[in-house]
């Protein structure tokens, strides 16, 4: 039942927004009072029952959930509701499960959790935490593919040998693409593969500006703590000014890079280490070879790439 609109203060973000008070009976009989706040196509609920309230005064249950899932000390990769509500009776013993089922269905929807239905069990993972999300790259091969004839060097393939150094399985992998030109994720046509699998990765985006994309691939199956995996990145985005910068946050083992075309094309290549920030000219390191499909490629292979390096690889 529904009664009484007017405008208020939204408890959980500030604004200000229309506000709709609610209440159900539940299977019990006893009556359950809710305020829903509209604002900017966003909803915020607040709990308005009188043993509640003492718990969450400001109305700010969904950032209670933020701040918990995305803690070092939350250790569930997959979790129930009631798996949640168990570990947050120590500081609110008089939470409800109705009150986090319905804060946890819209952080699903924007998002920050996703949610899974096993049979009668709905579960929740956690998506963005980049503590919970962190793995080793023990390799990547990126090759750039001059599929125009044109020297832009469009098609671009990474493969990365990935693993899990977590007590906790993954089941999202974080990934960024730069590019030099204006585009959309759209027409960039980025796509992912789980080789051990044999299946696609769905892709989750994250942030799409002009220049940039920041996603996440779902695996078909969880990465699992010490297992190691081959992911493959394919999309399109053209290389006007002709250079490809890489830095990668953990050391990588096994690193290669190549570009492929018929136009005869010379690779320069530098590494700025990121321990006492000196460049070294790798470009004698670059091997020459040719196949049926492309006349000229020019590849480089590193090993053991130290964290926050940077690779310049230019090509002319």
């Amino acid at each position: 039942m529904v009664f009484n609109q007017r405008e208020e203060i939204c408890p959980v973000c500030g604004t200000n927004a229309r506000l709709t008070r609610k209440w159900v009976l539940n299977k019990y009989g006893k009556r359950y009072d809710y305020f829903i706040y509209h604002h900017q196509g966003y909803i915020h609920y607040a709990n308005q029952n009188a043993h509640n309230s003492k718990g969450f005064r400001k109305g700010q249950l969904e950032k209670v959930l933020i701040e918990t899932i995305n803690s070092q000390d939350f250790r569930l990769g997959s979790f129930r509701i009631s798996e949640l509500k168990k570990l947050l009776l120590k500081n609110y013993p008089n939470i409800e499960f109705g009150s986090l089922k319905v804060s946890l269905n819209r952080l699903a929807e924007v998002g920050i959790v996703e949610k899974q239905k096993k049979g009668s069990r709905l579960f929740f993972i956690n998506t963005v935490s980049k503590e919970r999300l962190s793995f080793i790259m023990d390799s990547i091969s990126i090759s750039l593919e001059d599929v125009g004839d044109d020297s832009m060097l469009t098609k671009h393939r990474s493969i990365y040998m990935i693993k899990n150094d977590h007590t906790w399985p993954l089941y999202f992998i974080p990934f960024r693409v730069v590019g030099d030109t204006d585009t959309t994720f759209e027409e960039i046509k980025l796509s992912g593969i789980d080789h051990t699998n044999s299946k696609d990765a769905k892709v989750i985006l994250i942030e799409d500006a002009p220049k940039d994309k920041r996603f996440l691939l779902k695996l078909p199956v969880p990465l699992f703590p010490g297992e190691l995996r081959e992911i493959t990145i394919e999309y399109y985005w053209p290389e006007p000014k002709q250079v490809f910068v890489f830095s990668a946050a953990t050391k990588v083992t096994s690193f290669e890079f190549s570009i492929s075309g018929n136009i005869l094309a010379r690779l320069i290549v530098s590494l700025t280490s990121a321990s006492n920030n000196e460049t070294t000219d790798l470009s004698r390191e670059v091997k020459e070879t040719s196949t049926s499909k492309w006349k000229n490629i020019r590849s480089i292979k590193l090993t053991d790439v130290e964290p926050f390096s940077v690779l310049q690889l230019k090509w002319r």
